[in-house]
Formats: structure tokens, C-alpha cells, sequence
């Protein structure tokens, strides 16, 4: 009997050794948000002026937000002749909430390595072949004229018409302008991705507001989209009452 016990306690302690580890809880994945803005058109579109893009961040309700700025640019508060939205709005609203800030843009030299092919193929495109440069360029104001009617409130510049039509846009620019602006324009937004995931996985559980140019929301969504280290929310729905 006595032999009997211990080998007993003998095989009780190898199965505790041998249980398996409770495995451990699994990180929420960050939500993430891609918010369009419109750069100088803010002031021609009633429905997503300055104060409406304030309130549309506000509503997303970041934890942290995501500026299309390069590091450098955003430590000297620089927003140059287009991203006027940053100096209005944006840059008041990081002060003012102490929003945790990631920025999408590279730094120099990469800035100009991603962007070089994309900057030649246009030169290219637009002194060698000036009549399809003209009709492009006649296609976009038409384009945007019919978007600034469309674009009512907040949520209509980040819904499925705006991503489709730019899908569209730049499908056509990309056959028409070549390989140089299909590699710089996808590099471009591949650091863009990049830095978005990144930052979720530094943030697991947070909600990311992404600001990029309403160009930009096609590309970033379709690639963020049933990835499962990140839920992507429906900005266009949480913005359905702005406006």
C-alpha cells in the first residue's frame, strides 16, 4: 500500500508538470479610423469647413491621432500653402486635448526617395504629352466639382462614392502617367500603412484617428480592412448625424 501511494503522488505531480499554461488573454485589437480632410477645399465645401472637421474629430473621439506630417514638419509646426487645416484646427485641438500623435509622412532623405519616381513620371507626363496632360487635368476640375456638391457633411467625404470615384481617379492616372506614378504613389501609402499598424500594435485596445487627404481613403481602407490586429471602423457611419 505504502508503494502504492507514492507512486500515486509520483503521477499526480507529473500531470500537474505536464498541464498545459493558461494561455494568455489576447490583446484587443486598436480601432482605427481613417478620417478624410480636404486641405485648402475646407473653406469651398459649406458642409466640412473648419468647424465641421473639429467636431468630426471630436466625435471619433481619438486616443491617438495620426497626422499626415513628417516628424519633422510636425515638431516645427509646419502645414505649408496646403494642409491649411493643420494651423485652423488640428494643431489646436492636439494642445488643447494632449492627443497622443504619431505622423505619417517619411522624414528626408526617405521622403524623396519614395517620391522621386512619382515626381519624374509627372514631369515626364506633362512636357511629353501635353494634350493628355490638359484632358487629365480638365477630368479632375470636373471631377471635384461634382465632389464639393456631393460632399454635404462630413461623413459623404469619407463614404463609398468619395472612395470609389478616387479609386477610379487613380486608376486612370496611373495608365495614362505610367509606372513611375503607380510605384511612388503606392510607396507613399505603403509608409502610410506601415505607420498605422505600427502604432496599433503599440496601442492595442486604443481607438487611432488617421487624417489623410480624402485621395488617400480608398487606398488606406481597402488594406486595413479584415486584418485582425486591427478593427476598422466605419467612419463615414460615425459621422452619419455631422452635417
Amino acid at each position: 500500500m505504502r508503494y502504492l501511494l507514492a507512486w500515486l503522488l509520483v503521477c499526480a505531480q507529473s500531470a500537474v508538470a505536464a498541464a498545459p499554461e493558461p494561455e494568455a488573454a489576447t490583446a484587443q485589437p486598436a480601432q482605427v479610423a481613417v478620417l478624410a480632410t480636404l486641405h485648402g477645399m475646407h473653406a469651398e465645401v459649406p458642409g466640412y469647413a473648419d468647424a465641421e472637421l473639429k467636431t468630426s474629430i471630436l466625435r471619433l473621439a481619438p486616443d491617438v491621432l495620426c497626422i499626415e506630417m513628417s516628424a519633422q514638419d510636425h515638431a516645427q509646426r509646419r502645414a505649408g500653402s496646403v494642409k491649411v487645416e493643420y494651423p485652423a484646427v488640428v494643431y489646436p485641438l492636439i494642445d488643447a486635448r494632449q492627443y497622443t500623435v504619431c505622423t505619417l509622412e517619411p522624414s528626408s532623405p526617405r521622403a524623396g526617395t519614395i517620391i522621386g519616381p512619382y515626381q519624374a513620371a509627372n514631369r515626364a507626363f506633362h512636357e511629353d504629352r501635353p494634350d493628355e496632360a490638359a484632358a487629365f487635368s480638365a477630368y479632375m476640375d470636373a471631377l471635384y466639382a461634382a465632389l464639393r456638391l456631393h460632399w454635404r457633411n462630413p461623413s459623404r467625404v469619407n463614404d463609398a462614392v468619395t472612395d470609389d470615384l478616387m479609386r477610379a481617379k487613380h486608376a486612370l492616372q496611373e495608365a495614362m502617367i505610367g509606372e513611375g506614378e503607380r510605384i511612388g504613389w503606392g510607396a507613399w501609402n505603403q509608409h502610410f500603412l506601415d505607420v498605422i499598424v505600427r502604432t496599433a500594435s503599440e496601442h492595442p485596445g486604443k481607438r487611432i484617428v488617421v487624417l489623410v487627404g480624402v485621395e488617400h481613403g480608398y487606398w488606406l481602407r481597402e488594406r486595413l480592412a479584415g486584418r485582425d490586429d486591427i478593427e476598422l471602423l466605419d467612419t463615414a457611419a460615425l459621422l452619419m448625424g455631422d452635417g
